[in-house]
């Protein structure tokens, strides 16, 4: 029989489980409001793990991101995340749906997310017949971010952080997704607590 020692992966997964719930525990027990759909589009920047398909380096992509949330609780939800980046001569997007945790505070929320899809490269090079070559294939990631409410129906999304594996030209890359922009909020879920 093994013991574990302090330093062991199995004992930082079991107190970084115990911290968090520590941490969050009095949230759970306030009521909260939430919006029942979210709606989000703003700038995306993306740093794609081109070194896969024969770039000497990795490509800085700028795009946009477009992300909308059905609330079924108060603190879970459903996203669908799709995202286009472009950069020369190359063309990612990324089409993605899964689970949304969110802890929301008087102001602000932090949010976190698993993702999964399909992604779509194209890079342009001249191959006749053609003026591009496409490959598509699996994505799956996960990240989160952080909103500031400014107004009961606009939210400011400061950051959000992704990091995105996909499976395109028959290769995997590893890539990281920086977004921010504007959430508009419609309906609402939960309600205030009792004082």
């Amino acid at each position: 029989m093994k013991i574990a020692t302090a330093g062991s992966p199995r004992n930082l997964v079991i107190l970084l489980f115990f911290v968090s719930a520590l941490l969050l525990a009095p949230s759970l027990a306030l009521g909260q409001v939430a919006p029942r759909y979210e709606v989000f589009g703003g700038y995306s920047y993306m740093r794609f793990d081109s070194t896969t398909i024969g770039y000497s380096d990795y490509s800085n992509l700028n795009g946009f991101t477009a992300e909308g949330v059905f609330n079924f609780k108060p603190r879970w939800g459903v996203v669908i995340d799709g995202s286009g980046n472009y950069g020369s001569q190359l063309t990612s997007y990324h089409y993605m749906i899964g689970p949304q945790y969110s802890w929301r505070h008087d102001k602000s929320k932090f949010f976190f997310h698993g993702l999964f899809g399909k992604a779509q490269n194209s890079v342009d090079i001249i191959v006749p017949p053609r003026n591009e070559v496409k490959g598509v294939g699996r994505a799956f990631g996960g990240g989160g971010g952080f909103d500031w409410f400014w107004k009961p129906r606009i939210t400011i999304r400061v950051v959000q952080a992704d990091y995105i594996n996909s499976n395109t030209f028959g290769v995997t890359q590893n890539d990281v997704r920086i977004s921010t922009g504007i959430v508009v909020n419609f309906g609402h879920i939960g309600h205030h607590p009792r004082l």
